[in-house]
């Protein structure tokens, strides 16, 4: 595993452990491993994308992970945070977003 998928695995399985639940550890670890197979540049970045664009797609949350400043679209992954592109700053590091209520 690149160091890089090493460091960010984790750090999103804590995000989407938080914000939508356990049952997903699995979806992650198996999108992982399709992202090592590829042996890509920033597979890390491409894991969280391909696993934010999973949720979207499949309407288990069509704004996933969701802005906490305007509550109406998702936050992106860039950098090793989530930004709020409407407002063009970093809301969360990766692995820090608050637990839903």
């Amino acid at each position: 595993m690149t160091r890089d998928l090493a460091e960010v695995l984790p750090r999103l399985q804590r995000d989407v452990a938080a914000t939508l639940g356990p049952t997903y550890r699995q979806l992650i670890d198996d999108i992982a491993s399709d992202v090592r197979a590829l042996d890509v540049p920033r597979a890390g970045e491409k894991l969280v994308n391909d696993v934010q664009q999973h949720f979207h797609d499949t309407h288990v949350d069509a704004t996933w992970p969701a802005c906490p400043r305007h509550h109406k679209h998702p936050l992106w992954y860039r950098d090793g945070a989530w930004w709020c592109v409407e407002d063009g700053v970093a809301v969360a590091a990766l692995g820090e977003l608050p637990a839903k209520r």
